[in-house]
């Protein structure tokens, strides 16, 4: 029986519409293909993308991430490095933000269809896919 909890659906990467089905493939580290989504729901056949380039709309997410770890990286950098050149803030904020391109990826993708989609959550879904 899936968690009916939204948050939980989402900390899982779960399908917005059963919460049980995954919405990836392959796990955040599998670093070649942690992009990789299904199309359908495997648990209740629900269509993820629920309109052509539908995704397209998780790069804002990805982008404001993208700059939240920018700026905590660069107060980190001034406030450990004690201001260090130019460098010493290109080259740890870079690396990091390389290292969490799959985190960002993913959540932006798992928020963006949590809130966005329309999908709305139905406990006996999976039920329904099981019984057909």
């Amino acid at each position: 029986m899936p968690n009916s909890s939204k948050l939980t659906a989402m900390v899982n990467a779960r399908c917005p519409h059963c919460h049980d089905g995954r919405l990836f493939k392959y796990k955040w580290w599998n670093v070649f293909n942690f992009s990789q989504m299904h199309e359908e729901c495997p648990t209740c056949d629900v269509r993820y993308e629920v309109e052509p380039g539908f995704f397209y709309g998780a790069m804002y997410i990805s982008y404001a991430f993208s700059i939240g770890i920018m700026l905590v990286g660069g107060i980190l950098v001034y406030n450990f490095l004690n201001d260090p050149p130019a460098m010493g803030y290109v080259v740890p904020i870079t690396t990091v933000s390389l290292i969490l391109v799959p985190f960002n990826f993913r959540t932006a993708r798992v928020l963006f269809i949590h809130w966005f989609s329309g999908l709305k959550y139905d406990p006996s879904a999976a039920a329904k896919h099981e019984n057909s």
